[in-house]
């Protein structure tokens, strides 16, 4: 790798003509966006409610448009980070995307064994080169791997593996997906590429836990950004509740997204305090924020612009969907929860995973009617494992927030409460302040709880014989 100031000086070449064709294009689509949710089995069995979230980033890598390499438009491209990738029909649009000229860029984390992360890395990097001499020329021109050829007339079904498209080895993708990437010079005639992070890509402790998938045209639609729960995987669709939400027409969001994207791709150390920006009624925020404790923690940020009375509506409500939940980070956000209970909030929770300890803690407040506590897990088969449960991360509050007494506010995105996910791992995070996003989540909230057990159980009494 090149050392950081020359890695940020390329990377400021690769940027700024980008975002300045993407600022002189923006969609006239609604900037307001939208929000996708996913049904798990077994409370649907049917592929849209499962796949629902897979299926629109599907429809948007199909949407982008074709491009010729001669043509003096701007080559389209398609950004995701996502920690697990397993969908063959994702792998196989990915592919196809790529073979009518789209670079396709792609950030994963895990599992690069299964078959069709391979043949994603097999298709996107067949063509990459290397600039070991840092002069920004290809050691040897790039040759014409898979994505370089023209697509076939007449495909095979969706699902099938192109068998015109060799896999790599296990060895082999180990270290295409591992070489450090040095410029757009390395990656090939396609500018497409597999890039692995683990550990994180910026801090090289805990995950690249990001959901992030950008299309710089997808349809109608331009410089589009959405942030989600899911990963591009199998397991997800089918025994998880995830959400997306989707920002359309927004050129300041997408470039910085795209520079994040960028930054992890070449490994550059995460700034201190992390980064954030605003973009209308959107915030971002991306991690890891070096050394973060309780005082930097952006949830509790967050949670202290909460006042729990005198809002429009009388309390303050907030309804909170959480996965991983524990440890020192846990218990703090979990303190102040329970603080805002006692101060008039009505607290609403559906969890996921949460660490024995603190789950004992949100039981016993909802025991003493503190909160309202739901739990998504489903064991059906009774093996010990939890078939289902919502992976979700979200918190919906409605009253007054940062001295408005009438404000909705959607804070998602892919962090777990826990230190990790604050201080080490790739993630980020995208509160809305839009009454239309809010009655989105909060349905699907509603939704979730439907099917959870609300806390504490108790069981139904035996029958008498």
């Amino acid at each position: 790798m090149r050392k950081f100031t020359v890695l940020a000086a390329f990377l400021l070449l690769l940027i700024s003509p980008q975002a300045a064709v993407m600022s002189s294009t923006a969609s006239t689509a609604s900037s307001d966006g939208s929000a996708v949710f996913n049904t798990p089995r077994p409370f649907s069995k049917t592929y849209a409610d499962n796949f629902a979230i897979v299926s629109r980033v599907d429809r948007a890598i199909n949407g982008v448009p074709k491009h010729k390499r001669t043509s003096d438009k701007p080559q389209p491209v398609i950004h995701i980070t996502t920690y697990l990738m397993d969908h063959t029909r994702s792998v196989t649009d990915l592919i196809d995307a790529c073979k009518r000229g789209v670079a396709v860029r792609v950030i994963i984390d895990e599992d690069i064994d299964n078959k069709n992360s391979r043949r994603l890395i097999s298709a996107l990097n067949g063509d990459n080169v290397k600039d070991r001499d840092n002069d920004g020329k290809p050691d040897r021109k790039a040759k014409r791997g898979p994505c370089n050829r023209p697509l076939k007339q007449d495909r095979a079904a969706r699902t099938s593996v192109d068998p015109d498209d060799p896999l790599m080895s296990r060895e082999q993708a180990a270290r295409s997906v591992d070489a450090p990437l040095g410029d757009s010079v390395t990656w090939g005639r396609d500018g497409s590429y597999v890039k692995r992070c683990t550990p994180s890509c910026r801090s090289g402790k805990g995950n690249m836990h990001m959901k992030i998938y950008l299309f710089s045209q997808t349809g109608k639609a331009r410089n589009v950004v959405m942030v989600s729960s899911s990963n591009i995987n199998r397991g997800g669709a089918k025994l998880g509740w995830n959400d997306m939400y989707i920002m359309r027409g927004r050129p300041k969001s997408y470039a910085e997204y795209v520079q994040q994207h960028l930054a992890m791709t070449y490994g550059l150390p995460a700034p201190r305090k992390g980064v954030f920006f605003n973009d209308g009624p959107y915030t971002s925020r991306f991690f890891p924020i070096k050394d973060a404790g309780k005082a930097k923690d952006p949830v509790m940020h967050d949670l202290d612009k909460i006042r729990c009375r005198g809002s429009a509506w009388g309390a303050t409500q907030l309804h909170i969907s959480m996965f991983y939940w524990k440890g020192t980070r846990g218990n703090y956000i979990a303190t102040k929860l329970l603080d805002m209970a006692r101060a008039g909030c009505q607290i609403h929770i559906i969890y996921g995973a949460p660490s024995r300890q603190i789950a004992e803690r949100l039981r016993t407040a909802a025991r003493n009617n503190l909160i309202d506590l739901y739990d998504s897990r489903w064991d059906f088969n009774e093996d010990g494992w939890n078939e289902v449960r919502t992976h979700s991360k979200f918190v919906l509050v409605r009253g007054s927030y940062e001295g408005n007494d009438k404000k909705w506010v959607v804070m998602t995105g892919s962090p777990n409460w826990v230190a990790g996910s604050l201080s080490k791992g790739d993630e980020s995070t995208l509160n809305i302040e839009l009454k239309s996003a809010y009655d989105a989540y909060l349905k699907n909230w509603v939704k979730m709880r439907d099917h959870s057990r609300k806390l504490p159980y108790t069981p139904p009494p035996e029958p008498q014989p």
